[in-house]
């Protein structure tokens, strides 16, 4: 048996041939790019995938149990059960064509040896595919060891027998009586198969492949398009693989249940590589419409594999499609049917004759037109030529479809008339008569009637039309449009104006970049800027020019670089408040350079001439009538414009015209104006008419003056009429001042003189026609003026008594003078007096209220007494008129009375204020409580006159009193006595009682000072007797200080009196020896006392250093006193430490101490 390996290089090595041939025929199209018919083929598929194979044995019906092999003796053996009702444990057949993914296997399987699965038991696995394929290979994948012996088989057709494809057997000659590993040589049948052992080992136990090639060893493949066997071999509706043997250990002799199960079929993947069969007609197959897979067949051929020709598509036998040939079927007709002619074909090689030949074709193979047809571009259909019988000379057309044309004919079936030609009739067409100046030099080809430019009419187009004059050939609209500032629509070209034109031009061509020199004014860039009057664009290209309205402003520019960019706006014009703009491109520009060219704009409004925004032509000429701006754009690139996109302007030059001779400027218009207009433009008003807006200048239209008879003429700007008799307005329309009437009944005496004084207006009442005075003189009022008006007396017409001339109420500032009837009109009485005051003036202020009632300042004039009703005598509310003070209560003070004086209070009685009688030593200042009249006391100190000490205070005195402080546990109450001392109780001592009392400690667990033990009353007993001792002490320190200060008066009296108390202080020593024994007898209680002892110790003997050190000095100053000092302690300091300590607070002790 051969090795797995040598298995695997055949396997892909067929896999590789497989892909060559995959990509050598990957044509997806049946013509190429030039339309010519070539071999195609379908795409190279798995013909297997997803279809359904029928198996003559599957397990799991009933369900099996089975075993893994594993090719081992002794090995417990994994086992499964295979259920065809469970969706997991089954394994049908449609798992050998679905996606096979080797992370999750799937496979079909058979029943095992123990269900009597083997030879000469045989299982079929039958594809069907639903059509003819040419089969390039057939590949199995095993899930267990590949069979011992099985076979391939293939029908080219349905119900067609079964051919054997291939045969694989460990014993060829036994099973299938064909030689192991035979060959085919050329001269052999290649339509025969072979046997081979290479894929019948037992191992491997799964995931063994076999593939099988069709053409592999056959001895034509290389010719394989010459080779209809095997064109035929490759072909296949149906697959089969029988599986005849399985392949064993040996070990299934014993019959052992468990060895058995570990026998049976099973594959993971059968798939088939081909192509749908189309005989090279087809680049695909579709399903028809019955269901059935066929080719989409081309080449004009037919049949569910492309196998014959269209019907009449018979000049040739039909071909399988080849590499050099598409051998496609022909008929070379447009006929619907053909015979084949025996005589044609022996004379030309073809033998398809058409009958009824189609789209207007004849001869044998419908390959020519008939008469007046022609064949089109595409050479496949003979079209018409349609020739028209009345302009054309000929019904026949040549090649192309074009007609031959009688004079002034065109077109290609010569059907209408050349441009400038019109009426075609049997002789041709007749030539248009339009003017050239007028129209487009064209004319309807039915009536001659001329194309007219936009602004022109008539037949021949040979005038302008109404509102337009100057017909010039030059124009592209023809006529230019009437301005007359928009009153006329009737001008002609005026006489007398010539051709002119303002021009500005520069030395050396300045640049109208951004800080370029020598530019006059910089401009700070790099983005766009324009330049206008500063560049050259003077003053004198602006203000009216109307005269340019269809002429052209031209100049010449260049850029610095060609890296520029253009905008909608390189060119700008203002005026009129309107604004038009066009790009440096437009009307036909070229793109500015390196080069100066020069750059053409027609001042027009027509759609050719692309300003933005689009405005009409009236408005276009209004924008130059005032052209206010002409703005060039100076800047042409982001960079810096100092060094890239400047621009250079030179020879600005814009066409218009003046008064004199030279060549006629036609198109200068003269209107014809209507009435109430004159002027050239219609920009003026004649005598008797006005300006209707004079707002709007020359454009307002002209009205009649309308000045109701009393006037003749107006002003013909403002419009206003000279008035007479006394009339005024605009339309003399009223009366003037002091006089009445209608002005608009058109008689000299509609106005007459006002009944009034002082020259006052007046006027009708429509109602009573009564005349009333409307502007009396100041200070008056009535319908004659014959009462003083609101705010003024007197008696203006001596009505009760003199004339008395109205004046101004006098009421010293102190009245609303929005209010009505504030004096009295004959006397002058002020009668609404405001800011709180009174009088015949309003000159003093109202009762209750103080102050000036005729001060000037900002301040209140008259102010509210606000006298208060407790400190006021009476409970008066009046004042003083001046100073505003009330009239007060005794001790009470303030302007108002609201406040007692110092020392006093009680104010809300009502009787006065009480003197306070605060005690002068515990009060601070006397002062008390305006209410209660409690003094304002010192620390410490209580009472309502401040005349005594707080409870738990002491000592009386101008500074207060100070606490007593007394210790709440050691005193028998908070109050001291007037020293300051406070009651202890027993065992407290002390000011405060916060010491325990000799012999007596604190003890935190009780409550008070406790009494010491009885052997610290022997001690207290010896204490008592070395009391004398501190006088001594003192004796000696007062000597030293005396010593220090007085060495001189030292004496040997003294030094005797040293010795006497050193000799008593040591017998004191001694003493005290004999009561420290005494207290080592108390036993555990007198170890503190011990420790103090030995403190004391510790203190004589720093008394006897210090009584060295002062011997030493005594020595030195007195060489005569040699005093051998002794011990020496100090007894005051054994004194203090040898009784219960008792300058400390009881609370830091817990036990008696010596």
């Amino acid at each position: 048996r051969h090795t797995v390996t040598f298995s695997l290089v055949r396997t892909v090595a067929v896999l590789s041939w497989v892909a060559a041939v995959c990509v050598s025929a990957a044509m997806d199209e049946c013509e190429d790019a030039q339309g010519r018919p070539h071999r195609c083929m379908p795409e190279f598929v798995n013909a297997a995938f997803n279809v359904t194979v029928v198996a003559t044995n599957t397990c799991g019906s009933p369900p099996e149990e089975y075993c893994v092999q594993t090719g081992a003796t002794g090995v417990t053996k994994s086992c499964h059960i295979c259920d065809a009702r469970d969706p997991r444990n089954h394994h049908s057949a449609a798992y050998l064509t679905d996606y096979n993914n080797p992370q999750d296997a799937t496979w079909w399987q058979s029943q095992t040896m123990l269900a009597g699965v083997q030879y000469p038991y045989s299982i079929n696995l039958t594809l069907h595919l639903g059509k003819a394929f040419d089969i390039t290979y057939v590949r199995l994948k095993f899930h267990t060891s590949r069979p011992e012996s099985f076979a391939i088989y293939k029908r080219t057709k349905e119900g067609g027998p079964w051919v054997p494809y291939q045969y694989y057997s460990g014993s060829c000659e036994k099973t299938y009586q064909k030689v192991n590993r035979g060959f085919i040589r050329t001269a052999d049948d290649e339509q025969q198969a072979l046997c081979t052992d290479e894929f019948s080992d037992i191992s491997p136990l799964t995931g063994g492949n076999v593939a099988f090639s069709t053409l592999e060893g056959r001895p034509s493949s290389h010719n394989f398009d010459n080779s209809p066997v095997l064109q035929d071999w490759v072909t296949a509706t149906d697959i089969k693989v029988t599986l005849n043997r399985l392949n064993t250990f040996g070990d299934e002799v014993f019959n052992d249940p468990k060895v058995l199960k570990s026998y049976y079929y099973a594959i993971s993947d059968f798939a088939v590589g081909g192509r749908c069969k189309c005989n090279g007609h087809a680049s695909e197959c579709v399903k028809n419409s019955v269901g059935r897979l066929v080719c989409d067949c081309k080449h004009n051929t037919a049949g569910d594999d492309c196998n014959t020709c269209r019907p009449f598509f018979n000049d040739r036998p039909w071909r399988r499609a080849t590499a050099d040939s598409a051998n496609e079927c022909l008929c070379e007709s447009d006929s619907a049917e053909c015979y084949f002619d025996p005589e044609l074909y022996r004379a030309t090689g073809h033998g398809g004759h058409c009958r009824n030949c189609a789209d207007n074709t004849d001869g044998p193979n419908c390959e020519r037109c008939l008469d007046n047809y022609y064949r089109d571009q595409s050479g496949n259909r003979c079209q018409p030529c349609s020739c028209s019988p009345i302009g054309s000379l000929s019904p026949q057309c040549d090649r192309g479809g074009v007609c031959a044309c009688k004079p002034g004919v065109t077109g290609e079936k010569c059907d209408r008339c050349l441009p400038g030609y019109h009426s075609l009739t049997e002789a041709g067409c007749r030539q248009c008569s339009c003017s050239p100046a007028g129209s487009t030099q064209e004319c309807d080809v039915a009536t001659g009637q001329c194309r007219c430019k936009e602004n022109v009419e008539g037949f021949s187009c040979d005038r302008c039309k109404l509102g337009f004059f100057n017909l010039d050939p030059h124009n592209p609209q023809g006529c230019t449009p009437c301005f007359c500032f928009q009153h006329s629509s009737v001008c002609n070209s005026a006489e007398g104006y010539s051709v002119h034109s303002i021009t500005s031009s520069f030395t050396n061509g300045n640049a109208i970049a951004a800080g370029r020199t020598p530019l006059p004014r910089k401009l700070p860039g790099p983005s766009p800027h324009y330049c206008s009057s500063g560049c050259g664009v003077s003053e004198k290209f602006l203000g009216n020019q109307i005269l340019s309205y269809g002429q052209n402003l031209s100049l010449n520019f260049r850029v610095e670089r060609r890296d520029h960019r253009l905008s909608a706006e390189d060119l700008i014009l203002e005026g009129a408040k309107m604004r038009v703009a066009v790009p440096l491109i437009a009307q036909g520009n070229a793109y500015p350079n390196e080069n100066m060219q020069t750059y053409v704009f027609r001042l027009h409004d027509s759609t050719d001439y692309p300003w933005r925004p689009h405005i009409s032509h009236a408005d276009f000429q209004k924008l130059l009538q005032n052209l206010t701006a002409i703005k060039i754009r100076g800047t042409y690139s982001e960079r810096s414009a100092l060094s890239a996109g400047a621009g250079f302007l030179d020879d600005v030059s814009l066409v218009t015209a003046r008064r004199g001779p030279g060549v006629p400027a036609r198109w200068v218009e003269q209107c014809d104006c209507p009435q109430g207009y004159q002027g050239q433009h219609c920009e003026q008003c004649t005598l008797g008419y006005r300006r209707a807006r004079p707002d709007l200048g020359a454009f307002s239209p002209c009205e009649p003056c309308s000045c109701n008879g009393h006037s003749d003429a107006c002003n013909p700007v403002t419009g206003a009429c000279d008035c007479q008799d006394n009339t005024a307005g605009l339309s003399c329309e009223r009366c003037k001042d002091g006089f009445y009437g209608d002005a608009t009944q058109g008689s000299p005496n509609d106005c007459q003189p006002c009944p009034c004084p002082g020259g006052a207006t007046c006027a009708i009442v429509p109602s009573t026609r009564e005349v009333v005075c409307t502007n009396c003189p100041t200070g008056t009022t009535g319908k004659r003026c014959e009462l003083c008006d609101d705010g003024h007396f007197g008696d203006p017409l001596g009505q009760n008594g003199p004339v008395r001339s109205c004046h101004k109420c006098m009421c010293s500032g102190n009245i609303d003078l929005n209010a009505v009837g504030n004096c009295n009109r004959e006397t002058g009485e002020c009668l609404k007096c405001v800011n709180d005051t009174e009088g015949f003036f309003c000159d003093r202020c109202k009762e209750g209220f103080y102050g000036n009632a005729l001060s000037t300042g900002p301040g209140k004039r008259c102010k509210s007494c606000s006298c208060s009703p407790f400190g006021t005598v009476g409970q008066q509310t009046s004042c003083s008129e001046v100073t505003g003070q009330c009239e007060c209560l005794p001790n009470v003070a303030e302007r108002d009375c609201s406040a007692c004086q110092p020392g006093h209070f009680n104010l809300q009685s009502g009787k006065g204020c009480e003197r306070c009688n605060c005690n002068p030593i515990g009060s601070t200042n006397g002062q008390c409580d305006i209410v209660t009249g409690q003094c304002e006391c010192q620390p410490g100190v209580s009472g309502l006159h401040c005349d005594r000490c707080e409870v738990n205070f002491f000592g009386f005195s101008s500074s207060g009193c100070k606490p007593c402080d007394c210790d709440s546990e050691g005193s028998s109450s908070g109050q001291c006595k007037d020293d300051g001392r406070c009651e202890c109780r027993p065992g407290f001592v002390g000011a405060r009682c916060d010491m325990c009392e000799e012999n007596y400690f604190y003890n935190r667990s009780v409550p008070g000072c406790q009494q010491c033990p009885s052997c610290y009353g022997l001690v207290r007993d010896k204490v008592r007797t070395t009391i004398p001792l501190f006088s001594a002490t003192e004796e000696i320190y007062l000597f030293f200080f005396f010593f220090n200060n007085h060495p001189a008066d030292l004496d040997r009296g003294l030094m005797d009196r040293l010795d006497t108390i050193n000799n008593t202080l040591t017998t004191q020593w001694n003493r005290l020896q004999s009561i420290r024994n005494t207290v080592d007898d108390t036993g555990a209680q007198a170890d503190r006392a011990r420790n103090r002892v030995q403190d004391a110790e510790s203190l004589i003997d720093r008394a006897r250093q210090e009584l060295d050190k002062a011997k030493d000095a005594l020595s030195k100053v007195v060489s005569r006193v040699s005093v051998v000092m002794g011990t020496f302690p100090v007894g005051g300091m054994i004194i203090a430490e040898a009784v219960c300590r008792t300058s400390s607070p009881p609370l830091e002790q817990e036990s008696p101490t010596t």
